[in-house]
């Protein structure tokens, strides 16, 4: 009796695979670099849609928290970015500015009283002062709608929802600790760069706006990727809060601004010794925030080998 050809035993030599029917490939083990990167712009993410859904309740803080997470979940993207394919990183990149973009003359609405309210008063500016604090809020109030927030954040929240997923799979699963430092050490050159040439031209605002973006980029990268305990932590912190004393200065000027706008009822002698005052606190002030910005960055301190990423459970 003969065995049919189905029946043959295979050629010397060659192997047959056993295939398990539903069963498929186990996927590839993710990197400790891998699950950081991952699971910190997931968390990004995941606060700025907490922060959109919380809208109606609070306008003001909501629309704070949901920038301020966006820019955490870009700059981990900024971080990866020789990492990733080109047209992901131009999608990620892309869809995270834009949703910054669209709610930014909100949030500058949000902040001018602040900025006055910061600034010391001084004799002879308070009817300025006055009148200028009623045309901001007269402006807020004529500007705000409930509504368009609560659309522009929903519309800025599903576009950016379905990245973490997306940027997941996008990472290399076996990146090293070594690749990230090497980010952080490219945002820092770039940073650096920008403080030298906002030192150059101080007055210049795009100049001093670009130097601030990329000293707070780094900041964010570091807290996200690198946070915790530790040297290279511990000079994130200093440079997020020279960031944010950087920003103050812009919104100083975007108040300037505001006050010389046509059609501003200001008292004219008030208003003359109030913006005197803008500009010698802008005068003084952001150099000397971006001198110490740049002996933060100082290239020894931001050697890819030298930096210490924050330990993170498996």
């Amino acid at each position: 009796m003969h065995r049919s050809a189905s029946a043959q035993p295979p050629p010397s030599g060659e192997l047959t695979a056993e295939v398990t029917p539903g069963r498929t490939a186990a996927p590839p083990r993710r990197s400790a670099a891998h699950r950081r990167a991952a699971c910190a712009f997931e968390a990004a993410i995941a606060d700025a849609l907490e922060a959109a859904a919380a809208v109606e309740r609070a306008p003001a803080e909501s629309l704070h928290e949901f920038r301020r997470a966006t820019r955490r979940a870009r700059s981990v993207v900024a971080t990866a970015a020789p990492l990733l394919a080109a047209a992901e990183r131009l999608e990620f990149a892309a869809a995270l500015s834009s949703a910054i973009r669209d709610t930014g003359a909100m949030r500058d609405r949000d902040v001018l009283p602040s900025a006055l309210a910061a600034l010391p008063v001084r004799p002879g500016t308070e009817e300025a002062r006055v009148a200028l604090e009623t045309a901001l809020v007269v402006d807020r109030a004529r500007r705000r709608r409930p509504l368009q927030r609560v659309r522009r954040l929903a519309v800025a929240a599903a576009r950016i929802g379905l990245l973490p997923a997306r940027f997941a799979q996008a990472l290399s699963a076996d990146v090293d600790g070594l690749a990230l430092a090497r980010g952080i050490e490219r945002l820092a050159r770039r940073a650096r760069r920008a403080v030298r040439a906002a030192l150059r031209r101080p007055d210049d605002v795009r100049v001093a706006h670009s130097a601030r973006k990329r000293v707070r980029l780094l900041a964010a990268a570091v807290a996200e990727l690198f946070g915790g305990a530790g040297r290279t932590a511990r000079r994130g912190r200093r440079l997020a809060s020279l960031s944010s004393e950087i920003g103050e200065t812009l919104d100083l000027e975007r108040l300037s601004d505001f006050a010389r706008a046509p059609g501003r009822a200001l008292p004219g002698r008030a208003r003359r010794r109030l913006l005197a005052q803008v500009r010698r606190r802008l005068a003084g002030r952001r150099p000397k925030l971006l001198r110490r910005a740049l002996r933060m960055l100082k290239r020894r301190r931001w050697k890819a080998r030298r930096l210490r990423p924050a330990k993170t459970a498996s």
